[in-house]
């Protein structure tokens, strides 16, 4: 295979939906893939952790104030607690958290979906895991609007 045509294949790979693309062609082996994502963001720190919710666990469920507002998981993705492998948390029970700050990360399909503090206020609960699985619609926090 000339080296124009691996250019070619090359660009034509980029623009294409493709993501992945092998070929063979007299002993010569080319393979390429696309990843949404860079590298650091896919490897993942399972060991860090956020407090279970109790609010998950229905038989202990307690009666929650009706003024907390519950931030859901818009899609089933992984939850992510913090930026990147190795750095604190985006926010921990108890902190004070202004309109828009970012909660974590639910990574759905390669892409990074932030859940952003829909009001200021105090976060009073937590309930994800670094690393696992959440559901549609799963309850990831309660924010007492203050």
């Amino acid at each position: 295979m000339e080296e124009r045509e691996i250019y070619n294949l090359i660009e034509r790979f980029e623009t294409s939906s493709l993501t992945v693309l092998e070929v063979e062609a007299d002993g010569f082996h080319l393979r390429m893939e696309k990843s949404g994502q860079p590298q650091q963001l896919q490897q993942i720190d399972k060991d860090l952790r956020v407090p279970a919710m109790q609010s998950l666990q229905p038989a202990q469920k307690e009666p929650q104030s009706s003024n907390f507002i519950e931030v859901k998981s818009p899609i089933v993705g992984i939850y992510y607690a913090a930026p990147e492998p190795g750095k604190p948390p985006f926010v921990t029970v108890g902190q004070q958290v202004k309109q828009g700050q970012v909660l974590c990360v639910v990574e759905a399909m390669k892409m990074m979906n932030e859940l952003k503090s829909p009001v200021d206020g105090i976060i009073r609960s937590a309930g994800g895991v670094n690393g696992e699985l959440v559901e549609f619609d799963q309850v990831l926090f309660e924010v007492e609007p203050c």
